[in-house]
């Protein structure tokens, strides 16, 4: 199973301007911004959608929830939200630790996200955070808006 150290081995093999940092425990987008004193809006979501036999990776931020009908729309497939044992198999991370880059699926992120200078996202497991630039998702990512 991948997590922080993998994913940091990631970041910094590819030159991705980003850091995992350790936050004690951040499975949530309330944990993960009151571990960092920061606004739930700064933390994004990267969830995991099924699509057939294929994982999907919507990512929005904290307050926002993901418009299904619109990611449908943008592949041509019925998707569905994937169980906490499917997030595993499909991205090779826990549920809750699912970062915005790395995963190897597919990923759609929000136009929102794109408006701040940097965000908390999965870093690997539910006690890392990875510290990031949208622009940086922007480059294994599709940009649309797809929370409802």
């Amino acid at each position: 199973m991948k997590g922080s150290e993998w994913l940091r081995n990631y970041v910094r093999e590819r030159g991705i301007k980003a850091e995992v940092i350790e936050v004690g425990r951040a499975s949530t987008v309330a944990e993960a911004a009151k571990a960092l004193g920061c606004s739930k809006r700064e933390i994004i979501k990267s969830i995991v959608l099924v699509a057939g036999n294929e994982a999907v990776i919507a990512i929005v931020d904290g307050t926002s929830s993901v418009d299904l009908k619109r990611v449908e729309e943008l592949i041509g497939k019925a998707v569905r939200i994937a169980e906490r044992e499917e997030v595993r198999r499909l991205t090779g991370f826990q549920a809750g630790g699912v970062p915005p880059v790395g995963h190897g699926c597919k990923a759609f992120v929000d136009e929102r996200v794109l408006r701040s200078e940097r965000v908390y996202g999965g870093g690997g497991d539910e006690r890392h955070l990875l510290l990031i630039s949208p622009a940086e998702i922007a480059r294994e990512a599709v940009v649309a808006r797809i929370r409802k």
